[in-house]
């Protein structure tokens, strides 16, 4: 069991990416929750998208939170495939030609997001490693 003083402090980007994703998981199984209760008017495909994409960011989250190693994996895998959501909802809405641009912008924005997030915590990731192997005995 870890003591108050050993126990190893999250950093608080790390926090506000932790926030970040589970309230994107929320939105999205909020989504999921109106869609199932017919409260929308919306294609099936796009309430399976908000699953994978509701379960994608919470595990990310969740990786964000315990400082995990795969935790920038999933980060990244968000933005994938929530900016593929985005790019598709075009054809999947049967939107106008003069709306698909923003899309477009939307998804490559969200892929970005994904990119950024997944960098950083790797970056936070690894300092926090090296920092607490720097304390190993023998290594001191």
């Amino acid at each position: 069991m870890e003591t108050p003083s050993t126990r190893p402090r999250r950093s608080l980007g790390r926090a506000v990416l932790t926030v970040v994703f589970a309230l994107f998981a929320l939105s999205a199984w909020w989504q999921v929750v109106n869609d199932v209760m017919d409260r929308s008017n919306e294609p099936a495909i796009l309430t399976w998208w908000q699953v994978l994409i509701g379960a994608v960011a919470a595990v990310a989250a969740w990786g964000s939170w315990k400082g995990v190693r795969w935790a920038p994996a999933f980060a990244l895998l968000y933005g994938v495939i929530t900016g593929a959501m985005v790019a598709s909802l075009a054809p999947i809405l049967a939107l106008p030609a003069e709306s698909r641009q923003g899309l477009w912008i939307g998804g490559a924005l969200v892929l970005g997001f994904g990119l950024w997030s997944a960098w950083w915590l790797q970056r936070s990731i690894r300092r926090d490693r090296a920092r607490e192997t720097s304390h190993i005995v023998g290594f001191d």
